[in-house]
């Protein structure tokens, strides 16, 4: 064919081979002048214009040659190929099978096809075009790198680098396979073989600006932050296109704590090149970090009008909205960004987090098992599918998700803290000695961050160790609030004396659950000359007697329980609250992140959570002399002030059943002396319950009323009793009743027990105002000394003992003296009205008394500002 070219057009192809475009366009345009619809010089040219860049022109050019020479099959795959430099992929992918019809079978044209395929993602038939070119054309190298680059995407990596090694073996040198396969290696995690493969590539191509940023990737994942940092910066100098480099610089720069500097780097990329979606997101990750919130989503709303699919953003959007307690919104974005990627793991993780949250427990559970089928081998997942099945009440599920978790991760401490209080709930105590001594090692070498501060406070362990975990889980949980709430500005600076001090309660707590019964009468007594009271809900509505008892008699009761943590620690700066009293610490329901926005300038804890907050954003602990010995102020990181009495209030007013069941109703014996304990049962250890059995062998016909937790508790205990020498039946259990009938109970019982280190709370003040004597042994940690707190300001300090012999010998002594155990009931009820313990009057003025010498202190400060971390 060459043969009926004109010399001219002869010339042409010979400066096209020799990469002359220019002369080669020359050329062909002086043919076409000659004759303007000479096929072969409109080929050419499309060819030459395709080699220039130039597509478009090149379809245009190549139609016309095809109008005069419409069956050229050279003309069709060249024609082919300009659509598919234009994306129209379909378009190429017929173009060239028309070539194929017309008699062109060469490999090149099979990979050509492959390339429209993929690009259409048909990767199966991609492969099988792909397969047949090397049939072909075995030695063409270029077809086994795009062979490699479809099975890479189809996730066959060990047959992709087989490819790649094809392509090596041909060519040595070939810097794309060596770069590809430096891909998938960093994909597998193979870091050091990666890197290797991208030197490669540095070797032959030294200023290849994709293989100095890959580089970087590697180095930034080695945790070699200064080479990952000079390799970007090596790309940026190389290359034209720098938004990439300079946005991985700036996530460098971030994980060395430069944040300045990195923001520097996302804002420039975003100049360079305004729809980079990755740097609009690490910005918003890093304006996060600089406390910033409204910055960062505004940031990551822009990521989403560029991409409304882009799961980066809506993720991270979806963490942000969740950081700040919005999680409805949060629970919308992340569904969004599984919508965009369904095979994101740690986002079904993010998603049962949020929608455990909100407290749609069934929906969580789905989404951790779905992110362990996509991931079996996540020890998180494990441990916060048993988290959440343990808020459900399904605690045998629980305990086989925490083991696995352990099963994965030996060390994992969160899952080893989560089954050992599981364990304990069941009362399954087979080894959990060792469990608490492995728990108790971790804190003292320093790993108590991951550990539930609430959770330690009934094991077995001392002030300082519980101060170590609370410590370490405010810093973990409440760290990104640190820099947040600077950026609401909050400011007391103008406040000063007034007519009434602002009081703010804080509680998940206020409806049926024990705070709400405690704190009733405290609204009712507060003196509203002198107080403003507020209450924010932070719990269910549950519609209760109790609920709509503390909503009529709080001055300003706010449900805050579908509010953000933002929104709610606004509200409460708006609403002028000089002292803001949380009444949950770690309990369930905790929302401590509200007092870590700093709101109010006096944040305290009490009441609800026995311990320490382990924050700085609490400011002050309210206790008594008897709780907080002054030896023991070191283990609380709060101002500790104490009550001249028991810290504890109490609710004349309870509600008590006017009919006292049959002890045949109850399923109690008619005779002999019942000891009764109604803690939760994972109140009661190995010791404790030894404990118990030896007094009941001690004490003939004696039974122990015990609350009815869980059937495995149940079954678990009666077990561990007939172990001991005790008839099952002697421990009787009572079923879950509504106050007023639970507290008439106790008119069946002869004697109160206690559990120890986590002893008897709502329940020993229950006992005694029913008329019942406890005994209780104290220790050194706020939770061991409640009890004894609550019998000293009964007026029965003989009942507090130091040791488990002394707290055992105390109850016999009692049991086995009628005469004095009447005597000691006789006592309690006739000073019950009037001992210091249930004087609610009295609790309120000096409770009243310290909220105005709290107040007095902070104004006396040179400068009445946010305390700072």
């Amino acid at each position: 064919m060459m043969n009926e070219f004109p010399e001219k057009l002869r010339a042409a192809v010979g400066r096209f081979q020799a990469q002359d475009l220019a002369g080669a366009e020359r050329l062909c345009g002086e043919v076409l002048k000659e004759t303007p619809r000479q096929p072969d010089a409109l080929h050419l040219l499309g060819v030459v214009r395709l080699a220039g860049g130039d597509a478009s022109d090149a379809v245009s050019l190549i139609n016309q040659a095809l109008e005069e020479r419409p069956r050229n099959a050279a003309m069709l795959e060249n024609l082919g190929v300009a659509h598919l430099a234009l994306k129209n992929y379909a378009t190429a992918e017929n173009l060239f099978w028309d070539a194929i019809r017309l008699g062109e079978s060469h490999g090149l044209l099979f990979m050509r096809i492959g390339i429209a395929l993929a690009s259409q993602g048909k990767l199966a038939d991609a492969e099988d075009a792909l397969r047949e070119a090397v049939r072909r054309s075995p030695g063409d190298p270029h077809i086994h790198l795009n062979l490699g680059n479809t099975l890479a995407e189809r996730g066959r990596v060990e047959e992709a680098l087989a490819s790649y090694n094809r392509v090596l073996a041909l060519e040595p040198g070939h810097p794309a396979a060596h770069f590809n396969i430096g891909n998938l290696h960093r994909y597998a995690g193979r870091l050091a073989d990666a890197e290797i493969s991208y030197k490669h590539v540095l070797a032959v191509a030294p200023d290849d600006e994709n293989s100095h940023n890959n580089l970087g990737l590697v180095y930034e994942r080695q945790g070699r932050l200064e080479e990952a940092a000079a390799s970007y910066r090596q790309a940026l100098a190389l290359g034209t296109d720098r938004a990439h480099a300079r946005n991985n610089l700036g996530n460098v720069l971030r994980a060395q704590g430069r944040l300045e500097e990195a923001v520097g780097c996302y804002e420039q990329a975003i100049a360079e090149s305004p729809n980079h979606i990755d740097a609009y997101v690490n910005l918003g990750i890093a304006r996060i970090e600089q406390g910033l919130h409204d910055r960062a989503e505004a940031l990551y709303q822009k990521a989403l009008h560029l991409d409304a699919r882009n799961f980066e953003a809506h993720f991270n959007l979806g963490t942000l909205l969740k950081l700040q307690g919005r999680l409805p919104e949060a629970v919308a974005q992340y569904r969004r960004a599984l919508d965009a990627d369904p095979k994101r793991q740690f986002a079904h993780v993010a998603l049962a987090d949020a929608h455990r949250r909100i407290g749609d427990l069934e929906s969580a559970i789905a989404c951790y098992r779905m992110a362990i089928e996509l991931k079996p081998e996540d020890a998180d997942a494990h441990h916060e599918l048993a988290e959440t099945l343990t808020l459900q009440g399904e605690l045998e599920g629980a305990l086989g998700s925490y083991e696995r978790s352990l099963a994965l991760k030996a060390d994992y401490l969160p899952a080893l803290s989560g089954m050992i209080h599981v364990r304990q709930r069941l009362c399954d105590w087979d080894g959990i000695e060792e469990l608490w001594r492995r728990l108790r090692e971790a804190i003292a070498a320093g790993s108590a961050g991951s550990i539930s501060p609430f959770g330690v406070l009934s094991m077995p362990t001392s002030p300082a160790e519980q101060l170590a975990c609370a410590r370490a889980w405010a810093q973990r949980e409440l760290g990104p609030f640190a820099l947040a709430r600077i950026g609401l500005g909050f400011d007391f600076s103008a406040r000063g004396p007034r007519n009434r001090l602002k009081i703010g309660y804080l509680s998940w707590g206020f409806h049926r659950h024990a705070t709400a019964h405690l704190v009733a009468q405290l609204f009712e007594l507060h003196d509203r000359d002198r107080f403003e009271v507020f209450a924010y809900a932070c719990g269910p509505d549950d519609r209760s007697a109790i609920r709509a008892r503390l909503r009529s008699t709080c001055e300003h009761f706010i449900d805050v329980s579908q509010d953000s943590h933002f929104a709610t620690a606004r509200r409460i700066h708006g609403d002028g609250v000089d002292i803001l009293v949380d009444l949950t610490g770690y309990t369930l329901g905790t929302r401590l992140q509200i007092l870590a926005l700093r709101p109010a300038p006096i944040q305290v804890n009490w009441l609800g959570y026995p311990g320490t907050m382990g924050t700085e954003c609490v400011d002050t602990l309210i206790a008594d002399p008897f709780i907080i010995p002054g030896e023991q102020e070191p283990f609380y990181s709060e101002k500790v002030v104490r009550l001249p009495d028991c810290y504890q209030i109490n609710d004349r007013n309870r509600a008590v059943g006017n009919r006292v069941p049959s002890r045949e109703k109850c399923g109690l014996p008619d005779r002999g002396l019942v000891f009764c304990c109604f803690n939760q049962a994972y109140k009661i250890l190995p010791e404790t319950f030894d404990r118990w059995m030896r007094i009941l062998r001690g004490v003939p016909e004696s039974v122990l009323w015990l609350a009815e937790a869980n059937p495995r508790a149940t079954e678990n205990l009666r077990r561990a009793a007939a172990e001991r020498g005790v008839a099952a039946e002697r421990l009787v259990f009572a079923s879950r009743k509504d106050l007023p009938e639970y507290l008439v109970q106790y008119r069946l019982a002869d004697l109160a027990l206690d559990t120890f280190p986590y002893t008897s709370h709502t329940t020993a003040s229950d006992a005694l105002w029913m008329g019942c004597p406890l005994v209780t042994r104290t220790g050194e940690t706020f939770a061991s000394r409640v009890a004894g707190s609550i019998l000293v300001n009964a007026g029965l300090r003989e009942l507090v003992t130091e040791s488990a012999a002394d707290c055992e010998r105390k109850v016999l002594e009692l049991a086995t003296s009628p005469g004095r155990l009447s005597d000691i009931r006789r006592r309690l009820q006739a000073s019950r009205d009037t001992c210091p313990l249930f004087d609610t009057p009295r609790l309120v003025r000096n409770l009243e008394a310290i909220y105005e010498q709290m107040f007095e202190d902070w104004s006396k400060k040179p400068a009445a500002t946010v305390r700072r971390p």
